[in-house]
């Protein structure tokens, strides 16, 4: 009887601490340990019909840049980025209370190949962010004169559902100015379920169109259940080809090898059948 009892309390002991664990890993503050600012980067999501990647830049400061009774900066900081179609600049100033605490700066990036969603799920997509983190000079508080000054980058949270994303630092990146090239593209377990899907409906296609095949060749008058299951299939097709993950409108590359072709060949296939079924049905 000791013997359950004990490894019931271990177990309960490794569940509490591994819950300790995680609760520690998942801290997290406004502020940074260290001398530099720690700026993360955080890609939320991509549009590819309008080729717009939405994101965020959080610029943490570290501690010892911040008085710690109204939280703001000792010196004011200036974030700036250059290639985003929305604010481009964030201030933290060191006369605004709790100024640390509004850190965020809301980013939109234009791809340079918007129409590449054509190419669903093979569709490529590239921009770059550039940006660059200034402080005041110290001594005079009114000095509108700013420094460049080193920061760290996260990219821990550069990521999203259905893409990879690589980010590639470019020739002026440096310890002051970022400078990445974002690549993205579609996941390989999305790539190969586009695939499979636009294969299945041709594949169903193409055995229904076999079917009509061997009723005309006959003389035998059709079911009118197959005419009916051909129906099914001309208006099943769309919805199908809709579970596609992320798929753009009609149009796109899967498209042309798969629904596209599905799609006549059922509708062709159909009429041959109420044809056959038109001339052969005899009606009592």
């Amino acid at each position: 009887m000791k013997h359950p009892s004990l490894c019931h309390s271990m177990l309960l002991m490794a569940t509490t601490l591994l819950s300790l664990t995680s609760m520690g890993r998942a801290e997290s503050t406004a502020f940074c340990k260290g001398t530099n600012a720690l700026l993360s980067i955080n890609l939320v999501s991509f549009d590819a019909a309008t080729g717009d990647l939405q994101g965020r830049l959080n610029l943490k400061l570290p501690e010892c840049d911040v008085n710690t009774e109204t939280f703001a900066p000792k010196l004011s900081y200036t974030l700036v980025d250059e290639l985003t179609i929305t604010e481009s600049v964030l201030q933290i100033k060191s006369n605004a209370p709790y100024s640390c605490f509004n850190n965020y700066l809301p980013t939109s990036y234009q791809v340079d190949d918007a129409g590449n969603q054509f190419n669903y799920p093979f569709d490529h997509h590239r921009t770059v962010i550039r940006a660059f983190v200034k402080r005041q000079f110290p001594g005079d508080p009114a000095s509108e004169k700013y420094e460049s000054v080193p920061f760290t980058v996260d990219t821990s949270l550069a990521s999203f559902e259905g893409y990879n994303i690589t980010l590639i630092p470019q020739k002026d990146n440096s310890p002051t100015h970022l400078d990445l090239l974002v690549d993205m593209h579609r996941t390989l377990p999305i790539r190969f379920f586009t695939v499979f899907v636009s294969v299945l409906m041709l594949l169903v296609a193409l055995g229904f169109l076999q079917m009509v095949i061997k009723l005309a060749r006959s003389n035998s008058p059709p079911d009118i259940n197959e005419v009916a299951f051909g129906g099914a299939l001309l208006f099943a097709f769309p919805a199908i080809r809709n579970i596609e993950p992320f798929v753009p409108p009609m149009g796109v590359l899967s498209d042309f090898f798969g629904f596209f072709w599905a799609e006549s060949i059922v509708a062709v296939a159909l009429i041959v059948h109420l044809y056959c079924w038109l001339r052969r049905k005899q009606h009592e």
